[in-house]
């Protein structure tokens, strides 16, 4: 779980595409589920969940759940 977002982290800050797709989030969702709530709450580890539009995709709504903005992007240099 943590590898997979840390990527997508990484690769936006960088300017790169999103690594993190449907297959991936689909992977990563049932680790999410069990433990990101408590991590969350015990250790302030991931940041509240997110809200996302209507139909967002698998992996757009998993890194809403983590606390990111799916849409977030690097600040243009």
């Amino acid at each position: 779980m943590d590898a997979g977002v840390h990527a997508w982290d990484i690769a936006v800050a960088t300017g790169l595409d999103m690594p993190l797709d449907e297959e991936m989030a689909d992977g990563i969702w049932a680790a999410a589920e069990r433990l990101a709530d408590h991590l969350r709450d015990a250790y302030g580890v991931f940041a509240p969940v997110r809200e996302v539009p209507e139909g967002p995709s698998r992996a757009e709504a998993l890194l809403a759940f983590l606390g990111r903005d799916p849409h977030w992007a690097a600040p243009a240099s």
